[in-house]
């Protein structure tokens, strides 16, 4: 059974991630259409500034803000999301992420294929992953305790997944010896 790029929109935009994602109220799931809160995940904007809430420490990278379904500004914002991301994990957390970084390139050119929301999924789980290990810990996870209970035991598990993708450097190191 064939499935239309619009229902897996829906089933994506449903998702425990996306709804974890809309707590930070960045994303307006009102009366815009599925497709632009989409463009609007995808774009990196929201992102960036939800990673941000996450580490405040100042970067001299400028995301670009009015993307406009420009591919080469997408592509950038996301780059510089998972450049933030993989340094947080790296300096904050004394973490490497040792699953495949999210592939920005194929997010930014074809984001409306199933394989650009898998992609997009590894960029909301190593986000999440930060947000329950920052020193703001505490705030995120009481929004993910606000949420519906199927959501909460979903958001776990993603955050369990996370644990299974990062190693810690500390243990990294010791390994090495």
């Amino acid at each position: 059974m064939d499935v239309t790029v619009s229902e897996l929109l829906e089933l994506f935009l449903q998702s425990p991630l996306v709804t974890w994602v809309k707590t930070f109220g960045a994303l307006e799931s009102g009366d815009e259409d599925s497709l632009g809160v989409y463009m609007d995940l995808v774009d990196g904007v929201v992102l960036n500034k939800i990673m941000l809430q996450i580490d405040p420490r100042p970067t001299n990278q400028r995301v670009n803000k009015h993307v406009n379904n420009d591919t080469y500004l997408r592509v950038q914002n996301l780059t510089i999301l998972v450049r933030n991301i993989k340094t947080y994990y790296q300096e904050v957390l004394q973490q490497l992420i040792v699953m495949n970084l999210p592939n920005v390139l194929m997010i930014g050119k074809d984001p409306l294929s199933g394989k650009s929301m898998d992609e997009i999924k590894k960029l909301l789980l190593l986000l999440l992953g930060c947000a329950v290990q920052c020193e703001r810990k505490e705030e995120f996870i009481e929004r993910i305790k606000q949420l519906d209970i199927e959501t909460q035991a979903a958001i776990v598990s993603h955050i369990q997944e996370v644990g299974l993708s990062v190693l810690s450097i500390l243990t990294f190191n010791l390994s090495l010896s």
